[in-house]
């Protein structure tokens, strides 16, 4: 059984100005682990979601699965 378990984590997302208007923008962010005071700067969901689910790894939570309250 998992224990009552919490982690906070600052999300900070901006875009970038581009040289040519007609390219993408390009979004990156900045994740502030708050346990830890760690910072990581990240271009895409998926690398924000690898940060999570270490956090996740490391306090034993192995089996759990995401769902929307």
């Amino acid at each position: 059984m998992v224990t009552a378990w919490r982690h906070r984590f600052l999300l900070d997302v901006w875009a970038e100005p581009r040289e040519v208007d007609t390219l993408p923008a390009v979004i990156r962010a900045r994740v502030h682990d708050m346990a830890t005071d760690e910072e990581y700067y990240v271009g895409s969901f998926a690398e924000l979601e690898r940060i999570v689910e270490a956090r996740l790894e490391a306090d034993g939570i192995t089996h759990r699965r995401w769902e929307r309250p």
